[in-house]
């Protein structure tokens, strides 16, 4: 597979294959836990999709700051990104000076420049909107996105060479990427466990070996107890970093 195709058969497989199932679950503080099937899971990347390119005017090469924690929604707006060709750069801690549009789930993220465009993401799973306040000229992406589309029908031109993450060190392309969720050694189809506060391109690279195996991903946030109870109910067959 190439990488201009990756991505294309990444979420016709989310869409078609037992799209009923479980593909992307997330256990997060105060008891929270969301379970999204292939089929819901890709009518919120498509969603995001067409706001990033109705709302945002993205386009194949648009430079997206993900300056999230590690979250469901934070995969979501990767997968996006991907989608329409976006390259997104995940930062935990400021955002990219030469990115078109900033991701975060803070309000007090201040943008280097003018023509930088804000999204605040509300991280809460029954959040309707952002909780916080709301910048002059930002969007809010909890109060807008359910108004697109359920589909994404604006395919970009195939890349060959896309970039599936901006990094500190360079560029990690989606063939790097997908070679390395074919190559590691989880149990193709199983349910992989990822702490939250891996980098995110590790994050991605198991979600690509649960998705393009028919398998589901568990993210957790680190004041989850990982209790034997909870990792034989969910019959989690591999930990990422454990």
């Amino acid at each position: 597979m190439t990488a201009s195709t990756a991505v294309p058969h990444l979420m016709q497989q989310l869409r078609t294959v037992n799209p009923s199932a479980p593909r992307l679950i997330w256990y997060g503080p105060n008891s929270e836990r969301i379970e999204l099937s292939g089929r819901v899971l890709d009518n919120w990347v498509a969603k995001t999709s067409n706001l990033l390119v109705e709302e945002l005017d993205a386009e194949p090469g648009t430079r997206v700051s993900l300056l999230l924690p590690g979250h469901w929604k934070t995969l979501v707006w990767a997968l996006a990104c991907w989608q329409v060709g976006a390259v997104p750069a995940a930062s935990p801690v400021t955002a990219d000076p030469a990115a078109d549009i900033v991701v975060s789930s803070d309000d007090t993220v201040a943008v280097n420049s003018p023509a930088q465009l804000l999204v605040l993401v509300a991280l809460g799973a029954l959040d309707l909107k952002y909780p916080g306040t709301i910048p002059a000229g930002a969007v809010d992406y909890a109060a807008e996105v359910r108004g697109y589309g359920d589909e994404f029908l604006d395919l970009p031109p195939a890349i060959e060479d896309q970039t599936a993450m901006e990094l500190t060190d360079g560029d990690l392309s989606m063939a790097v990427l997908f070679d390395r969720a074919e190559a590691c050694d989880w149990t193709p189809g199983g349910v992989l466990l990822v702490p939250a506060e891996l980098p995110l391109e590790t994050t991605l690279a198991a979600a690509v070996h649960c998705w393009t195996t028919g398998g589901t991903l568990i993210v957790v946030h680190s004041t989850v107890d990982l209790s034997a109870d909870l990792l034989a109910s969910e019959r989690v067959t591999d930990r990422v970093g454990a």
